[in-house]
C-alpha cells in the first residue's frame, strides 16, 4: 500500500499477510512527530477499526475508464470484472469515471521520479556518509566521488540520476520537469473530480501477471509500463492498496484490484480492501495464497 504524500515514507512498504494487519501497523506507526515537517498533526482515527466494517451495501465504487480494457492481459481482466460482479451482487454501486489526464501519468511520473532522485541521491558523495571507494594512486576528490557512485548505484538508480540530471539541466527544467509537474496537477484534479461522485476507485493493481524474474531487465521501458496503475496514486498522494482477487487463467498466477481512496481518507480504503477481502475468503473458503500452484525455485 502507499499513503497520502505526507505519510509516505512510513508507510510505502506495509506488507502484511490480511487487511487487518495492514490497519494495526498503520495504527501503530502513523502520528505527528513534531521533529518532521512533513508530519501531519491531525488524527485519521482508527484504521483497525474501519478495517473491522465490512459492510459494502450503498458503498460507491468507482471504476477508472482509462485502467480498463485494452493493454491489460485478458485474465486479469477477467478477475478484475469478477471483483465488479462481487461487489454490485452484495449491495455496491459502481459508476465508471473518466480520468483522462492518467494517459500522460508514466511519462510525468518518470520525469518527477528521476529528477527527484538525482536531486536526493547527490548526498552520496563519498565525503559526508556512507561507502567511500578509494582508486589507486594519489585520487583527487572528484575520482574518490566518481568511483564510489560507480561502486554503489545499480544500473537503474545510474539511468534515473542520469534522465534525472538532464530533466533539471538548464533549458530543459521547463520541458520537461516543469511540464510533468503540470501533469501532476491535472491528474489531481482528475481524482478529486472523480471522488466526488464516488467513495472510492478500484482498477487492476497491474495490467499482467508477475513475469519472470529477470525476463525485462534488458528492457525497462516495458517493466516502466507496468505502474501504469499504480501511478496516479503517487502522483496524486493519495492512499491505495491492494489485495488478491484471484488466479488469471492464462499462467496460474495471482493478480490483484488496487482500492484508491481520497487523501487523508485512508479508512475509506481500509474498509473497502476489508470488504473484498472477506468476500474472497467466504467464496474461497481460505487466502488465496492456499490456492496459488507451487512453483519451481530456481
Amino acid at each position: 500500500m502507499c499513503a497520502d504524500h505526507h505519510r509516505r515514507t512510513l508507510l510505502d512498504l506495509i506488507k502484511a499477510l490480511n487487511v487487518l494487519d495492514a490497519a494495526l501497523l498503520q495504527d501503530v506507526i502513523a502520528g505527528h512527530d513534531p521533529h518532521d515537517s512533513t508530519s501531519l498533526p491531525e488524527s485519521l482515527g482508527s484504521m483497525a477499526e474501519a478495517a473491522a466494517n465490512r459492510s459494502v451495501a450503498g458503498m460507491r465504487i468507482g471504476v477508472i475508464k482509462q485502467l480498463t480494457g485494452a493493454g491489460f492481459q485478458p485474465g486479469v481482466q477477467a478477475r478484475f470484472d469478477d471483483s465488479l460482479a462481487l461487489l454490485a451482487k452484495n449491495g455496491a454501486e459502481i459508476v465508471e469515471v473518466d480520468c483522462p489526464s492518467f494517459e500522460y501519468a508514466i511519462a510525468a511520473y518518470y520525469l518527477i521520479l528521476p529528477a527527484e532522485a538525482s536531486s536526493n541521491l547527490a548526498k552520496f558523495d563519498s565525503v559526508r556518509f556512507g561507502l567511500r571507494v578509494t582508486p589507486e594512486g594519489n585520487p583527487t576528490i572528484e575520482r574518490v566521488m566518481a568511483a564510489t557512485r560507480e561502486a554503489g548505484f545499480g544500473p537503474e538508480v545510474k539511468r534515473r540520476i542520469i534522465l534525472g540530471t538532464y530533466a533539471l539541466s538548464s533549458g530543459y527544467y521547463d520541458a520537461y520537469y516543469g511540464s510533468a509537474q503540470k501533469v501532476r496537477t491535472l491528474i489531481q484534479l482528475d481524482l478529486a473530480a472523480a471522488f466526488e461522485k464516488v467513495d472510492v476507485l478500484i482498477t487492476p493493481t497491474a495490467p499482467t501477471t508477475a513475469f519472470k524474474i529477470g525476463e525485462k531487465v534488458d528492457d525497462p521501458l516495458a517493466m516502466y509500463l507496468n505502474d501504469i496503475a499504480t501511478i496516479p496514486a503517487n502522483l496524486a498522494g493519495i492512499p491505495g492498496m491492494s489485495v488478491p482477487n484471484g488466479i488469471a487463467s492464462e499462467d496460474g498466477l495471482p493478480s490483484g484490484v488496487q482500492i484508491l481512496a481520497p487523501a487523508m481518507q485512508d479508512d475509506q480504503m481500509y474498509r473497502a480492501a476489508s470488504i473484498i477481502e472477506s468476500l474472497y475468503h467466504a467464496e474461497w473458503g481460505a487466502p488465496l495464497i492456499s490456492r496459488v500452484p507451487n512453483l519451481e525455485v530456481l
